[in-house]
């Protein structure tokens, strides 16, 4: 048994699965498998058109298929790693407080160009809760916003010498709890800042 003050340390025991938008492929697909027998990832509750793409609607664990498998567990993913575990926690904690945050999550599924509950952002606020970071050499994994603008933010970066941050994702050291959702360009102003 790993002993809570070993940190930070590599969670081998969870993989962290992330499916890039694709244009005319896919929107895309983040999610998260534990000991590999149970996963969890947000989806919308019902097919996804563009409209209900823009306009959102409610949101389900795991496509309300399973209560702990995602419907692409097993699935190879564009990206995987193992996360790295920065809080104090035995291995039993966190795939408790994994379990625990899953399913209890209750929300909308939307995606826009800002800051709004999907998938990506289900499994951020499950690493801020957990307290887990991406590690080394998996940051860029987070990827770069929409792929149909991809060539005007490659064109952006060579005018500028500067990488834009993808608006949809908060900033980095943002954490999902300190945003507003509901104007998802502002973070909320903590009543001691």
């Amino acid at each position: 048994m790993t002993a809570p003050n070993d940190v930070p340390r590599v969670l081998d025991f969870v993989v962290v699965k992330r499916n890039v938008p694709l244009t005319w492929r896919s929107y895309g697909h983040w999610w998260v498998e534990l000991d590999g027998v149970e996963s969890y990832g947000w989806w919308p509750t019902r097919r996804t058109g563009i409209v209900r793409l823009v306009l959102g609607g409610d949101g389900v664990l795991n496509a309300g298929e399973s209560s702990n498998v995602d419907p692409n567990h097993g699935v190879p993913a564009d990206h995987e790693f193992h996360p790295v575990l920065v809080a104090p926690r035995t291995d039993d904690e966190v795939r408790d407080a994994i379990r625990s945050f899953a399913t209890s999550f209750a929300g909308e599924w939307r995606w826009s160009t800002r800051p709004s509950m999907n998938c990506r952002l289900f499994q951020l606020a499950l690493f801020d809760v957990i307290g887990v970071v991406d590690g080394t050499g998996s940051y860029h994994t987070r990827a770069g916003g929409c792929p149909a603008l991809a060539p005007v933010r490659r064109m952006q970066s060579q005018v500028t010498g500067r990488r834009r941050w993808p608006r949809n994702l908060p900033q980095p050291g943002v954490r999902v709890a300190d945003l507003d959702l509901s104007d998802p360009a502002r973070p909320v102003r903590s009543a001691t800042a």
